[in-house]
């Protein structure tokens, strides 16, 4: 178990600047505009100085007295973060405290939690010297920060470390390890990808509503399935270019977006039944490919198809496979899902391809036995040439990493292989060592000739 520290705060008060200055990472959206932060934001953090590792949560800004269903939802989400963590960070703002500010003071001591309080945006003396309101709320623990001026978090750091010390709660975990599955949920607005994660993880961790567009925030999920460790990572859908306004929020949800897959291992794209394949789906494919990660093509609201009156499953289902297959010229790369995020169906289906993809790209073949196949691949297949190459070799090849799996292929000259031997040997490869699931990047590198390197050490005498 690791230990969870949660931020909150009335809106606009710095949770989220503080957030990505703790993280040391820029993950949550800061913005002046009231509740951009809509959900739980997780991140892990190691302490290196103080031995210590811990889950820091940001959260949406606490709100009273409202009929509006996503501020509600916000508030519930944040009431669920709160239950859960071991130390809150109350954020203030320096020289106001408001009458919101008070009534989460009355909320929290009820909850007999741990608080420090966190009087930022202390940017001057001034502000320094309204602190006595502080005093009149009863909390020991008084931290003055000003994450604009990068002041004071240091402070801040060894507090919250020496609080949970305190508690014996001084347990020290390592990063993301290689073999954690990030699996990035991409899609376009109102297709449940929240509604995904919180079928996939029992609990309402991510804002699920019928609007497109909640999620503004890429959303670090963790939790266990089968004793793998998942990272889930949740996403505002990635729009065309021309529909972004400058310095939007929304500009930057599909940053966000574009970084989430660069990030994981493999890519979940989930489609509408209904509304079937857009550009977009087909562009997240293309990117996913780039950047050398698996698809899976999970195609939600299964569960409503099937009601339909006179619906054959299989029938239904070959005939979209068929539609898929127009769809997408490259659905090699694609592995199809038929899920319903509302009552759970075939959802645990994503998890376990996921964890399939990922020991496949984590697969390593010895160099020994790799150059015994390429011997044999040779014989059967050599490469051929032209009049305007030379006689294009192989020496040897060993792959050099893993996640995706990467191979440099020793050669006299690449220039002179034709693009076309670099797919027979990749077939070859998943012909012989499998690779399901996982792109695979061959990499053809030119040997230096003996002749050149002779001519390098020949002095050149003058006349």
């Amino acid at each position: 178990m690791i230990w969870r520290v949660t931020i909150i705060g009335r809106p606009n008060v710095g949770k989220s600047s503080l957030f990505n200055s703790l993280a040391k990472h820029k993950i949550a959206i800061v913005s002046d505009i009231e509740n951009t932060t809509r959900d739980i934001l997780e991140y892990q953090v190691n302490d290196e100085e103080n031995n210590i590792s811990y889950i820091i949560a940001d959260s949406g800004g606490i709100t009273s007295g409202t009929k509006d269903e996503i501020l509600q939802d916000i508030r519930s989400r944040v009431d669920a973060s709160i239950d859960k963590s071991n130390l809150i960070l109350f954020v203030l703002e320096a020289d106001k405290i408001t009458d919101l500010d008070l009534e989460i003071v009355k909320k929290i001591r009820k909850l007999e939690k741990d608080v420090i309080i966190v009087w930022n945006k202390a940017d001057n003396q001034n502000k320094l010297n309204e602190a006595y309101e502080l005093y009149s709320l009863w909390f020991e623990d008084i931290v003055f920060t000003s994450v604009a001026q990068k002041q004071w978090l240091t402070e801040l750091k060894n507090k919250v470390a020496a609080k949970l010390k305190e508690k014996w709660l001084n347990i020290k975990e390592v990063d993301y390890s290689e073999t954690d599955i990030k699996l990035a949920l991409i899609g376009r607005p109102n297709v449940g990808k929240s509604s995904l994660i919180n079928a996939i993880t029992w609990e309402n961790r991510v804002m699920v509503k019928d609007m497109p567009g909640t999620t503004r925030d890429s959303v670090d999920t963790i939790f266990e399935h089968q004793d793998r460790r998942f990272i889930l990572i949740d996403t505002a859908w990635i729009r065309r270019a021309w529909r972004i306004w400058y310095k939007n929020i929304e500009d930057w949800s599909v940053i966000r977006s574009e970084k989430a897959i660069v990030r994981s291992d493999i890519v979940a794209l989930i489609i509408d039944w209904f509304d079937g394949i857009t550009s977009g789906d087909q562009h997240i494919i293309e990117k996913a490919v780039d950047e050398s990660k698996w698809v899976i093509l999970v195609v939600n609201k299964w569960d409503k198809v099937l009601g339909k009156p006179g619906i054959n499953k299989d029938t239904i289902q070959k005939e979209y496979m068929s539609y898929l297959k127009l769809k997408f010229d490259f659905l090699s790369y694609v592995t199809p899902v038929f899920t319903s995020a509302i009552n759970g169906k075939r959802v645990d289906e994503i998890l376990d391809v996921a964890a399939k993809i990922k020991d496949e790209r984590l697969k390593r073949v010895k160099t020994w036995v790799f150059n015994n196949f390429l011997e044999q691949v040779m014989y059967k297949h050599p490469p051929t040439w032209n009049k305007k190459s030379h006689k294009p070799k192989i020496y040897y090849w060993s792959q050099v990493d893993v996640n995706p799996p990467k191979f440099l292929i020793s050669v006299n000259h690449k220039e002179h292989f034709h693009f076309s031997y670099k797919r027979y040997l990749e077939n070859k490869i998943r012909e012989f060592f499998w690779f399901w699931g996982t792109p695979i990047i061959i990499e053809l590198k030119s040997r230096e000739s003996i002749y050149k390197k002779w001519k390098k050490v020949i002095p050149k005498w003058d006349k």
